[in-house]
């Protein structure tokens, strides 16, 4: 630790001292470990986190969902939070009118509150006054700062739907093929950033959608039934190669030919997708901009004449082993494969120019997926002139909401022993909070689809399995053991080949549905038709995305049988499931404020929890007006061998990503939420603030100047502490600050001890309780 660390230790540590009267007065949060012994979701066999018996173990009577303590509801609404036993409850102690909105202003927008915001909070003299008091200003900053709500709610969605997680260059394998798509070879060799590009539009395509949505007012359960997604020209493009034949490396029959020019001269895109050129389906190979060319044997780019023919009709002889859609769509990518596809070719595979475009990869546009009529042909994944316009895909597979996306079905893939089980019980966390345990006493109307080897009525498996295998047909029946449409063909990895089903649809049996739908367009519907009864009946899909902004905001859940709670679920009901309702409700809630006292504090404290990576990044990125400060969407990519590690956007990359961040887990319905300030938070932290503040500090250019320090210091306790000129903690942190900027300097008088510790001060600031935690 250097000198001008130590002094920020010390200075800190007195910080925390100051804040203790809060910090004892409101529990910080300690974590809970959900037991989900997941025991039909997993396709080999139980391999649950935690110590609870079966899938998402509780206290409760019910299910077994986090929250309070007392008894569970048919959805498990109370259960238990599984083997970690709760803190004891303090007395509820209500927190300050600047606390509350620093709280709810950062989680909404990552912006810090001025006077006037929390003057317009503590005048209230009433509980409803608060509340409505609040709810002016979020209106406010909902309609002035409409692009940082996205950025926080994208991030929201992108866990609440589960878009990421997913490994792509294994969990593709099904869906893109094995040695082939997102499977590029032992060097892991991909030309420039198509291809993690591609990876970020997977993980945003379903968040985005979600928030045109709500930007547009319609009801959020259209998540459930939506058929038009936002894409891009490389995801219209991705979408069609699921369902293109299944003519990967090593399959039988004839493939889809095309070329490789390896001259290294430029064809135009046009001449190679024109019947009557000569270069009709002959692609180039130009090197990439940005990586070296790599591969374990010498590539052929530049020879002369040489035009390798990939495809045919499947001879080893004449090397048409290695063609197909599988590897023409890891051209696009910027990966030429080795021909022949064998251990020792002649041409060795390596890196070139991607045919994805940057723009391909950033030209969001609503798309429409339509069935396709039989015999219709397909738009070609290769034909980017084409997707560049266009705004329908015609497509075979059923794409529905969010448990169809390619990054859902790669994120929980199947198999011929799963069979679309963990997908079934992922849709149904995500759409209601709840999982299936064999306490699921509903009879279903229908049991098509039951497992002949869990079909034994009073035992354990079958009482999960007389509702979850009804369900899984509606993917079982239309999505084979690859996630793709390739029945009669046999799936990769082995599977066996699968009989195209003569009949679609399924049975939702479970809480207050028990219906069968025709097809997956049915199964949308039946999600959104489920009552919670717990109290007053409230709409369980409204009851599940109020818990899931409750942890969201709180870091722990609400109590689902709280009236407070209850409220604000049927209010969003009641709006017509407007998500901004549910904002509102919820962000002006003593659930969320702590102005005042409600079930959920009688049966939890109220937690004071660090700000994770997200929350934390988008903060300091709205408040010093810098895009994406911790260049977390920077495509850097996923494999060793590609040559972004110069970037100086990877430090800084790397270190947020030390930060814990909100996330999910198999069969879970508790999210992950780490609400604890452990040693690797407080190292993480350190770093992100001290390399944040190398890029906001200097001579002269910067947001902070040495010429003005007094200025740099009130700005930094304003913008970046989140206290207001009013606010009593005020004065005390310019002090501090200016304490320690002057034992940084000490007693030099050069430009870079001025620059070090007016860094260092910014540090200090960055790493305030009230930066790093929330509910201070």
């Amino acid at each position: 630790m250097n000198g001008r660390n130590v002094a920020l230790a010390a200075t800190l540590g007195f910080i925390v001292a100051a804040c203790q009267g809060v910090l004892g007065s409101k529990k910080p949060g300690s974590g809970s470990a959900s037991g989900s012994g997941d025991m039909t979701a997993n396709a080999g066999g139980s391999t649950g986190a935690g110590a609870g018996a079966g899938i998402g173990a509780g206290a409760g009577a019910g299910l077994g969902s986090s929250g309070s303590s007392s008894g569970g509801d048919t959805y498990g609404g109370a259960g238990g939070a599984g083997s970690v036993p709760p803190d004891p409850v303090v007395p509820f102690e209500a927190v300050t009118a600047s606390s509350a909105v620093r709280k709810v202003k950062n989680l909404l927008t990552g912006l810090p509150p001025t006077d006037a915001e929390v003057q317009a909070v503590a005048a209230a003299t009433t509980s409803d006054a608060q509340v409505a008091a609040f709810k002016t200003l979020i209106d406010g900053w909902v309609s002035a700062d409409e692009a940082q709500l996205k950025d926080k709610m994208v991030t929201f969605f992108r866990n609440a739907f589960q878009q990421t997680g997913f490994v792509p260059t294994q969990d593709f394998k099904p869906q893109l093929l094995e040695n082939a798509g997102f499977d590029f070879g032992p060097g892991g060799a991909y030309g420039d950033d198509a291809f993690p590009r591609l990876v970020q539009n997977l993980q945003d395509s379903f968040a985005l959608t979600a928030w045109d949505i709500v930007k547009a007012g319609q009801p959020f359960t259209n998540v459930l039934t939506t058929q038009t997604y936002e894409m891009t020209t490389a995801l219209k493009s991705l979408y069609l190669e699921i369902e293109m034949p299944n003519d990967q490396p090593y399959s039988s029959g004839t493939k889809l030919t095309w070329k490789i020019d390896e001259s290294g001269n430029a064809i135009p895109l046009t001449d190679t997708l024109d019947p009557n050129n000569a270069n009709y389906m002959v692609f180039d190979d130009q090197p990439s901009l940005t990586n070296a060319s790599t591969g374990f044997f010498t590539n052929c780019r530049g020879m002369a004449g040489l035009v390798n023919v990939y495809g045919g009709s499947g001879s080893f002889q004449n090397g048409e082993i290695s063609g197909g859609y599988s590897m023409l769509f890891q051209r696009l990518l910027g990966f030429t494969p080795r021909h022949w596809f064998v251990a020792n070719p002649t041409c060795g595979e390596h890196t070139s120019l991607p045919y994805f475009q940057t723009s391909d990869l950033t030209d969001w546009t609503p798309v429409t997926i339509s069935s396709k009529a039989a015999g219709a042909a397909y738009v070609q994944p290769y034909d980017l002139p084409t997707l560049r316009t266009a705004t329908t895909l015609a497509l075979t597979l059923p794409r529905f909401g969010y448990y169809t996306t390619p990054a859902f079905m790669a994120l929980w893939n199947t198999n011929d022993s799963n069979q679309h089980r963990v997908t079934a019980n992922q849709t149904l966390l995500v759409a209601w909070n709840v999982s299936f345990t064999s306490a699921n006493d509903v009879t279903p109307v229908s049991t098509a689809g039951l497992a002949a080897d869990h079909a034994v009525a009073g035992t354990e498996c079958y009482g999960c399995h007389k509702s979850l295998d009804p369900l899984r047909q509606f993917w079982a029946n239309q999505f084979d053991f690859n996630d793709r449409n390739d029945y009669g063909t046999g799936a990769a990895f082995g599977a066996p080949k699968q009989t195209r089903p003569t009949t679609k649809g399924g049975t939702l049996a479970f809480g207050s549905v028990n219906a069968t739908g025709a097809s997956m367009a049915d199964l949308g519907n039946l999600l959104a038709s489920a009552v919670d009864s717990n109290g007053d009946p409230v709409n369980r899909f409204a009851v599940s995305f109020a818990q899931k902004l409750c942890y969201y905001a709180d870091s722990a859940s609400c109590s689902e049988d709280d009236p407070e709670f209850r409220r604000v679920a049927k209010a969003f009901q009641d709006a017509n499931f407007d998500f901004k309702t549910l904002i509102r409700e919820l962000m002006s809630s003593p659930l969320v404020t702590s102005l005042a006292t409600t079930k959920t504090f009688q049966d939890r404290n109220v937690l004071v929890s660090i700000t994770r990576r997200d929350q934390l990044c988008q903060a300091l990125s709205n408040r010093l007006a810098m895009p994406d400060l911790c260049a977390q969407a920077v495509p850097f990519g996923f494999t060793f061998s590609n040559s972004f590690s110069t970037d100086p956007n990877r430090a800084v990359y790397q270190i947020a990503g030390s930060l814990p961040a909100d996330g999910f887990g198999r069969g879970s319905e508790i999210p992950v939420v780490s609400s604890v300030p452990t040693l690797f938070f407080r190292a993480a932290s350190e770093m992100l603030c001290e390399n944040v503040a190398a890029k906001v500090v200097s001579a002269s250019g910067t947001r902070y100047v040495t010429s003005d320090v007094t200025s740099a210091i009130a700005d930094m306790v304003v913008t970046i502490m989140g206290y207001p000129a009013a606010d009593p903690h005020h004065d005390q942190s310019v002090q501090i600050l200016t304490d320690h900027y002057n034992a940084a300097l000490g007693t030099s008088t050069s430009a870079t001890s001025k620059t070090n510790a007016l860094q260092s001060t910014f540090s200090l600031a960055c790493q305030s309780p009230s930066s790093l935690a929330f509910g201070i």
